[in-house]
Formats: structure tokens, sequence, C-alpha cells
């Protein structure tokens, strides 16, 4: 049964809805205190927040619980007075919608259901992220225990199946809800890359991209262009009722018109701004892509699949777990690591997170760093529109920041650097992020099945070569999503995202097509909290990049 708190609803107004909701199947609980312990200490689905958003005395609330892990997946709507501007203010602000006082029962059901529709396919998410995360402590936990284990003659780790078989299960779904710390959307793919991350059959890379297409349709749902589809419904719907209604519901319908109307124009001209950005700015943005191989610290010698079967898959125990070992073996144990990049200069610099340049930062990778040294076998920028991946040189990594200067040769037709503005963003205002979320999943997932076939003949079973063929047919793009800050700290930028996170190290754009922040993490949830370092806080590295001298 879903549950709906009621903060801060006037008795009157209670005493009404708690049976009326009862009644329609719903756990109703009214509070008199709103805070998020409250949220907490209840878990609701949905709550009713009374306010008069004129005084805006409820922004505090809904910023901590949109900020917050655990409340952030809880639908608000907001039960206002007031007029149209106030109330866009409140959706702005973290509101999933505001209803006009007076307001009919049925209105405020339509509107409770619909929010819960669209938490639905979130909390499903969110479930299988948690049994995602559970299998990857468990591998963690097995693999540190086992690598004392030594066989005679060489030493040999055994490495649980429920490892290898993550990327498979969790891939598409844990990169887009990665937990807030230093593990966002690259590491968190990075630690999610089984061991047969270089075994990619064809089947396999059409179940994978088909996955996230179904993913995608659910983003769809929440995108800006499916928002405007529904408002000028509603729009339509409101003048219809105008025309035919008289006395006092007459006044509200106008007013809930002038609002809906007002939400069309703030988004239409948000869309308009968004698709200047990407016009002059998405080439810019690259796909950075690393493959990480291990040594053994004392010996040196690489981390090897210890053989490999005739269907090509690496060779198992008994019990299927796959057999690793750093004396002789068939094939290099490699992880491979997406991240996003952007282009800052002529000079081929590029700006990214410290965790993209080194995945293994703050111990992202999970394998033993006492044992095992991770180093990086290779890394490319792949911009958008060319044919080919250039080499990345790291320049400068901030230990304060999750910032990261690269850089390549670029050819003589390069991409325009974006261009950076380092005062201080304003709350409220909107966002566009350019980035490579999930990958080459989510560049997987856009591609016709007919070609995705092609390529994955072409490829040769295997993820350097698919990256490599993505690139040849030049179908390397990023994803752009839209949003709005809601807390600008001096050290982080926390904002929403309307259809899915951000890559790791994608330019934050302001509504001007200035960048005022890099990507770094997303606070677990599809529609939850984006966190970006300030572009002010990469200030250091900018000046190294125009000195020529390399910062760390």
């Amino acid at each position: 049964m879903p549950k709906i708190l009621l903060f801060r609803v006037a008795h009157d107004l209670s005493t009404r809805l708690v049976p009326e909701l009862s009644s329609a199947g719903y756990d109703a609980v009214v509070s008199e205190s709103a805070e998020v312990r409250t949220v907490l200490e209840h878990e609701p689905d949905l709550i009713l927040l009374e306010t008069d958003v004129r005084t805006l005395d409820c922004c505090g609330l809904l910023t901590q619980l949109k900020a917050n892990d655990a409340t952030a997946p809880v639908r608000i709507i907001l039960l206002a007075e007031g007029g149209p501007l106030e109330r866009s203010r409140a959706l702005d602000l973290g509101a999933d919608d505001v209803l006009s006082i007076p307001f009919e029962p049925a209105e405020l059901f339509a509107r409770i259901r619909a929010q819960l529709r669209e938490k639905a396919p979130d909390d499903r998410l969110r479930s299988q992220v948690r049994d995602a995360k559970k299998k990857e402590r468990e591998a963690e936990a097995a693999l540190a225990a086992i690598v004392e284990q030594k066989e005679t003659g060489k030493k040999r780790w055994i490495a649980l199946g429920v490892a290898t078989g993550l990327a498979l299960i969790g891939v598409g779904i844990a990169v887009r809800n990665a937990q807030l710390s230093h593990k966002s959307n690259a590491t968190l793919a990075l630690q999610l890359e089984s061991l047969r991350s270089e075994i990619l059959t064809q089947s396999q890379l059409l179940e994978r991209a088909q996955k996230n297409r179904e993913a995608g349709n659910q983003d769809l749902n929440a995108s800006v262009s499916k928002q405007l589809e529904e408002l000028r419904a509603e729009s339509a719907d409101l003048r219809n009722k105008i025309s035919s209604s008289t006395g006092p519901s007459l006044s509200d319908l106008d007013n809930r018109l002038k609002q809906t109307d007002s939400r069309i124009g703030k988004l239409e001209n948000e869309s308009r701004i968004a698709q200047e950005i990407v016009r002059d700015y998405s080439n810019s943005v690259c796909l950075i892509y690393a493959i990480v191989g291990f040594r053994d610290k004392t010996s040196g010698a690489r981390l090897m699949f210890a053989g490999i079967d005739t269907n090509g898959n690496p060779v198992t125990d008994e019990r299927g777990n796959v057999a690793v070992t750093t004396e002789g073996g068939s094939r290099p144990v490699y992880l491979h690591v997406f991240g996003s990049g952007f282009l800052i200069d002529t000079g081929g610099h590029i700006l990214t997170n410290h965790h993209v340049l080194e995945p293994w930062w703050h111990n992202a990778i999970p394998v033993p760093r006492d044992t095992f040294e991770p180093t990086i076998v290779s890394m490319w920028a792949y911009f958008p529109g060319n044919e080919t991946g250039m080499p990345v040189r790291v320049q400068g990594l901030s230990e304060d920041f999750d910032l990261g200067l690269a850089s390549v040769d670029l050819p003589d037709s390069h991409q325009r650097p974006v261009t950076i503005d380092q005062q201080a963003a304003i709350s409220g205002s909107p966002v566009v992020l350019i980035g490579y979320p999930t990958g080459v999943e989510g560049i997987l997932a856009r591609i016709d099945e007919p070609t995705l076939k092609r390529i994955a003949q072409a490829a040769g079973n295997n993820t350097e070569g698919l990256v490599q063929e993505l690139a040849r047919r030049k179908l390397i793009r990023p994803l752009v999503t839209q949003g709005h800050l809601g807390v600008v700290g001096p050290d982080r930028l926390v904002y929403d995202a309307q259809t899915t996170s951000g890559g790791s190290g994608g330019p934050v754009f302001d509504g001007s097509g200035k960048v005022i922040g890099v990507n770094f993490a997303i606070l677990s949830g599809f529609s939850g909290s984006n966190f970006a370092v300030p572009i002010s806080r990469a200030a250091k590295m900018l000046e190294a990049s125009r000195s020529g001298k390399a910062a760390r």
C-alpha cells in the first residue's frame, strides 16, 4: 500500500483528505513536523506539502529532501495558493508537482497516481542496484580473502563467478544510479565491468543494446518534449473548461491556465537554449576510454587469465569461478573504463575528473591494492565526427577536488573549445549537461539493430574493437540532459537532471552557454541530484594549460 505523508496541511483539509486517501487505497499519515528526519522515519512514497510559495517557506525543506540520498526519490506535491511565478519557482527548486488551492479531490488523486506511476520504474531500478551492489561487495570480499591462496609452483587466484556476471546484469542500471562519493559514472562502470569484458559476443552486444534501448524509452517519458506535450494538452483542456464555466471556478481555472502557459513558455525557452548549446559545443565533448591492467606489486608480473576455452571464454574451475594467475596465463585481465571530458583550448587540453584519468583514485577498483598495482594500458579520447581516437596524456591531477587535466594532439580541423564562466552560479537557473553517462552502453542503445549486427561482426568480439568501429562509423555522440541548479556551494554545485544522469567529467553549461562546472557524481535514483565541481576550482589547471605547465 503506497504511503502518503501530509506535511503542514491545514486541519480542516487534512481531516477531509485522510479518509478519502484511505478509501482510495493509500496509507495516509499526518505530521506536524516537516523535517527530513520525519520523512526518514515514515519512509513515504509521496508527500503532500501545504505551503505559501509566495514566501518561499518550503524551499529549504525541498532542497534538503532532494539533496538527501534517502529522501530524494520521494515525490512531492505542493498544495499552494499564490501566483504562477511563485509556483513555477517551487517547481524549479524541487517540487514534482503543484496543485492550486482550492482543488477537486479527483484532480489530486489523478496527480498522485501520475507521480506514483513515474516513480515505479525508479523504485525497481533502485532495488536492482541494491542487489548488484550487494553482489559487488561479496565479490570484493571473496577476492580479498582468497588472494592469499597459493598453489604449488605458482600464485593463483580465483574470483567468484558473481564478479564475472555483474556487468551483464547491472551495467545499464547501476551506471545511472551511482552512489555519492568518488564513485560516479566512470568508476561504477569500472566496478561492474566483469573479468570477461574482453569477450563481447554478438548475442551479448545485441542483448545489452536492447536493454539500454528499453531504458531509454523510460527516460523519454520524463524528457522536455514529453513535458511540453503534456502541458500543451493541459492548457488546451483548461481553455475548454474556461469556455464553459461560470462562477467561482472560473477564477481558479484562469489562474491554472496562466500557470500552465508560464511553464510552457519557460520550458520552450530552456529547450531553445539547450539546442543552441548542443549545436555549438556537443562536438567539443569527448568520450574518454581507458583500459586498465594489473601487475603483482612484488614480482611485477601481469595478472592474466589462466586459460581460454574453445569458445573464447576464460576457463573456470568446477564451481564455475574464473581463474586468473600471475605466472603464465593466456591473456591479460583488463578493465574498461568510460568517462567524459571537454576541450578547453585550441592547444588540445581536456578538462575531466581525476577518477576518469586515474580510475583507481580513492580505491575505486575492487581489487586488493596491497597485492596488485593497477596501470593504464591505453587511454584514448574520441570526439564526435572523428573516425579515430586520440591518445590521451595526463597533464595534471587535483588531490583536493575530482578534477583532472589531459591533452591530445588535435588535427588542423578540430572542435571548438568551450567557453568558461568562473563567476558564481545562481540557484534556480537552468543547466545543460553533455556527456557519455553510460559509456558505450548508451551509444549502442541509440543504434538500429541491423547496424548493430554489422558492428558486432566487425568488432572482433572485444570492447576495444567495438569502440574503434563506432568511431569509424562516426556513431560516437554524447547525450544531452537539462535541469536546474539547486544548491550553489563553494566546492560543489547540486542540480537535478530531468532525463538521465550526466557523464563523469562532462561539462555543466549555464543558460548563457558557458561552462560553470565539471560533473562528478550523482545521488542514487534515476531523477535524483547531480553534483559538479565549480569551474572556479579548476583555476590552477586552466592556468597550467595556458602556461604549458603540468600541475598536481
